[in-house]
């Protein structure tokens, strides 16, 4: 009876392992499977589209500075009029859009003002934006409610408010381009901020995913953020020697981040971003094609806060299945 018993015992304890490592192997299967529907989830969250059509046209405006001087109401009138002459299929803001507002009466100004261009719109932040009474993520759902723009504040964990991308799809929903949109902070020990390492790691996993969409075939890519890379530095240093092709005028130094942490090299490796479109210093001008990527200075988009008067309007960029155009549409 004893050994009768013992085998039981040992039938019924092999039994319960059994089931016991089934069961734990089934949850941890679950629990991963789980994990990675809640990150594909999170991958979509910051992926938005729009129509792709050829000679696709985006309209950069840098550093509008919205306030509530006359000045500012103008550089409305004189964006409304760009518009409807360019008729650009996306406009895009590089951030200062805002001036250190005092209330919140200046953000809805400017979104009332672009909602009235009845054109879709995307914006990022610049190092001004939340410098007075109002948050980026304050601003981020003021831009999500509103009707014609494209906003996300981007996948949790990783720096800055509004790192998203937009996708130009085509009537067979293929990705013709991808629009990365960041967050380039604000201020860093020493000066100004950059792009963070961890954002750079969320752009990789992105363009990755992106390629793994698209047959395995890179996706060409453009990005736009507000302080400029280093590499504009040394892009104008090339242009200068005849090196690099393209134009500049630069009434000011760059004000980089202080910290290269490596976007630049990040792009160049992957093979995605043809071009880089930034604000930040608004009396410099440039298309420069450095080592293959065209790092663009837009043209400043108002007469709130300091410009010159010979450089204010817009960049326009118009995309084709086989080439970029980039070019300075001038307030008249």
């Amino acid at each position: 009876m004893k050994f009768i018993f013992r085998r039981i015992a040992i039938l019924v304890l092999t039994l319960s392992a059994i089931f016991t490592s089934l069961l734990f192997n089934g949850c941890t299967q679950l629990f991963n499977e789980s994990t990675q529907a809640v990150k594909e989830l999170q991958f979509e969250d910051y992926m938005l589209q729009i129509e792709y059509v050829d000679n696709f046209k985006i309209m950069q405006l840098a550093d509008i500075q919205a306030n509530t001087s006359e000045k500012c109401d103008n550089a409305f009138i004189d964006i409304k009029k760009l518009v409807n002459k360019e008729q650009p299929n996306l406009i895009v803001l590089t951030g200062d859009n805002v001036e250190i507002p005092k209330s919140e009466d200046v953000l809805y100004t400017l979104i009332a003002n672009m909602e009235s261009l009845k054109t879709p719109w995307a914006a990022v932040f610049g190092n001004h934006d939340s410098e007075g009474v109002l948050s980026k993520n304050f601003m981020a759902e003021k831009f999500i409610e509103a009707e014609n723009c494209l906003f996300y504040k981007g996948e949790q964990g990783v720096d800055g408010v509004g790192n998203y991308v937009i996708n130009l799809t085509t009537a067979r929903n293929k990705i013709a381009y991808s629009l990365f949109m960041l967050d380039s902070n604000r201020y860093a020990k020493g000066g100004y901020d950059s792009i963070h390492e961890n954002q750079i790691e969320w752009y990789e996993r992105a363009v990755n995913k992106l390629t793994e969409l698209n047959e395995n075939k890179v996706v060409p890519s453009l990005a736009f953020f507000h302080i400029p890379l280093q590499e504009f530095i040394y892009a104008k240093e090339s242009l200068d020697r005849n090196e690099s092709e393209g134009f500049a005028v630069f009434n000011e130094e760059v004000s980089p981040g202080v910290i290269n942490t490596g976007f630049f090299s990040k792009a160049q490796e992957l093979k995605s971003t043809k071009g880089i479109f930034c604000g930040h210093d608004h009396i410099n001008n440039c298309d420069i094609n450095y080592q293959g990527i065209h790092l663009v200075y837009g043209l400043k988009s108002s007469k709130c806060s300091y410009y010159n008067s010979s450089l204010l309007g817009a960049t326009t960029i118009t995309l084709t299945t086989d080439d970029i155009e980039i070019r300075n549409s001038y307030f008249e």
